[in-house]
């Protein structure tokens, strides 16, 4: 009886110490946190994460790396908590499944959407031209930066050739 008292102290003892691993784990593991704003500015901002935070696209270009006009109702992103993107492509609502890599900060943060899915509604060409575009470049998405600028948190999307869209956060939730 004495060995099973001792099995069993161990295996609590076990228990509690992954117990306590888990809990400093998911301490250090926290939301968006304070970076600097900018290399040598020396003031903090908070930045939102990428996911949870509602994003509309400023600029973008094709797959040659040629500008798109963004036209009076851009294309937004939003990735849930889930990995869930979604959002208004130009004409139709798109959705996607997003992979967000880990990362230590927010300079290179691994990237990738499955799949586009969207409504089918037509529209103006310019606007389908737009829709056409953004679709297309979420395909090619491999990372994302996120930076601080006067007007707030800007995200960066990047395929392999280099920059490909730029958002502008809306709200994070």
């Amino acid at each position: 009886m004495g060995g099973t008292l001792t099995s069993m102290n161990r295996s609590i003892l076990s228990l509690a110490a992954a117990a306590i691993i888990v809990v400093t784990l998911a301490s250090c593991a926290s939301g968006p946190d304070s970076r600097p704003a900018g290399p040598n500015s020396g003031t903090l901002t908070r930045l939102p994460g990428i996911d949870r935070t509602e994003w509309t696209c400023v600029e973008l270009t094709d797959a040659d790396g040629k500008p798109i006009a963004v036209t009076d109702q851009p294309p937004s992103l939003f990735i849930s908590a889930e990995g869930r993107a979604s959002g208004f492509a130009g004409v139709n609502r798109y959705f996607a499944e997003a992979t967000v890599g880990n990362s230590m900060n927010a300079h290179n943060v691994p990237l990738r959407f499955g799949p586009v899915g969207a409504t089918r509604m037509a529209g103006p060409p310019e606007r389908m031209a737009l829709e056409g575009a953004f679709t297309s470049m979420l395909g090619g998405v491999r990372s994302a930066t996120i930076a601080s600028s006067p007007r707030g948190a800007v995200l960066t999307l990047r395929n392999e050739r280099g920059d490909c869209a730029r958002f502008e956060a809306v709200r994070a939730q």
